[in-house]
């Protein structure tokens, strides 16, 4: 076996390598698709790759030109899935034939110059748009999906490097091909490394979402609460800023399950949350507390503030306009009680206290603001 034939099955076996690792990616449904075009993608590879462990042959060189061909711009297609664009199905059926077309000519031709230049061209064609999605377009970029694009630049770069060789000294030919077999395994294995890394680190951010955002209205639950918090009253205890907890209660909210079922009363909560979340500033901090119960954290507000807030929230929630299938009279009310940090910053303590004005209000008739007392109580 020559040294090209051991080199040609290595990379061979480093497709299959990294077809075999992407099998054990499990992205979410909509995700499928383009884990799909990359397999593919990566199994033309191999077969392009199968076909040069014999003499150049015409038959054997076009179908390995095909496969490679293919493995380009399904690459592409998997950019665009993983980017949520639709692919132009029609440009990769006139682009595939035409690559592999030219570089089988070029290569029957004895023509090595030209080819390099040709695939140098069509590497630009794939590999900067690919970059480009990846870096600017991607929805939730992480560091892998970064990677990937820089791996895509730096495809893009050998291929120059490797004409630009050529075109500096022809007799260089053989070494611009070395160039490209030296660096080529390393980007193959980086974008391959780095497309199934990209995949796992979405679904280490949508589990850490799950364990800290409510399923049903999409804001912080307990545990995403006191994470946000923490940090926040680190800061104003060092900086003496005031802050304040509203703790909200959906009012009679068992005749809402009894009369229109959970549906409706899933229904009121998303509603509710929604519309609270839109009353306040960015700064501001929702959480769904339990049940019915709604926690909203003001950093940098003092008791006046927190008033102004508690009534802008009391008659926001009024005035709520509910879907047709709630009935036309139908009107939520809320119950809030208030609690402005002391000087101790103890988030457990004030948390108790806005418990303890929340259940005052309840009390006392509910649609109503409850405090539990000025700062000089504290």
């Amino acid at each position: 076996m020559t040294t090209e034939q051991i080199y040609t099955l290595a990379m061979m076996q480093l497709a299959l390598v990294i077809l075999i690792a992407s099998t054990r990616v499990h992205p979410p449904k909509p995700d499928v698709p383009s884990l799909r075009l990359f397999q593919i993608s990566i199994a033309c590879d191999a077969i392009s790759w199968l076909f040069y462990l014999w003499p150049v042959q015409p038959v054997l060189l076009l179908i390995s030109s095909i496969a490679a061909a293919f493995n380009f711009w399904l690459l592409l297609a998997f950019a665009l899935k993983r980017c949520q664009r639709s692919v132009p199905w029609w440009l990769l059926t006139v682009m595939i034939p035409l690559q592999a077309g030219g570089y089988t000519w070029f290569n029957l031709h004895e023509q090595q110059q030209a080819s390099m230049h040709f695939m140098t061209f069509v590497t630009a064609l794939v590999t900067l748009p690919i970059a480009w999605l990846f870096w600017f377009r991607k929805a939730g970029r992480t560091v892998s999906d970064q990677s990937f694009a820089i791996v895509m630049l730096c495809w893009f770069g050998v291929c120059v490097l490797r004409t630009v060789t050529v075109e500096v000294q022809q007799d260089w030919i053989l070494s611009g091909y070395l160039v490209s077999q030296v660096l080529w395994p390393g980007i193959m294995a980086a974008y391959g490394l780095f497309v199934i890394t990209g995949y796992l680190e979405e679904t280490q951010q949508r589990l850490r979402a799950e364990a800290v955002l409510d399923p049903l209205t999409g804001q912080l639950n307990r545990r995403g609460l006191h994470e946000v918090v923490a940090g926040s009253v680190s800061y104003l205890q060092r900086n003496q800023q005031p802050a304040a907890l509203l703790m909200i209660d959906l009012d009679h909210f068992k005749r809402v399950n009894d009369q229109f079922g959970h549906d409706g009363g899933d229904l009121v909560l998303e509603q509710t949350a929604k519309a609270i979340k839109t009353m306040l500033r960015q700064s501001d901090v929702l959480a769904r507390f339990g049940g019915e119960e709604f926690l909203v954290f003001l950093p940098a507000a003092n008791r006046d503030m927190a008033q102004r807030t508690a009534e802008r929230l009391l008659e926001g929630v009024r005035q709520l306009e509910w879907p047709a299938s709630m009935p036309e009279d139908y009107q939520l009310t809320i119950s809030i009680g208030v609690s402005v940090f002391g000087p101790d910053y103890d988030f457990g303590r004030t948390l108790r206290l806005a418990d303890q004005a929340l259940y005052r209000a309840k009390q006392n008739g509910r649609d109503r603001i409850e405090f539990a007392g000025t700062a000089a109580d504290y």
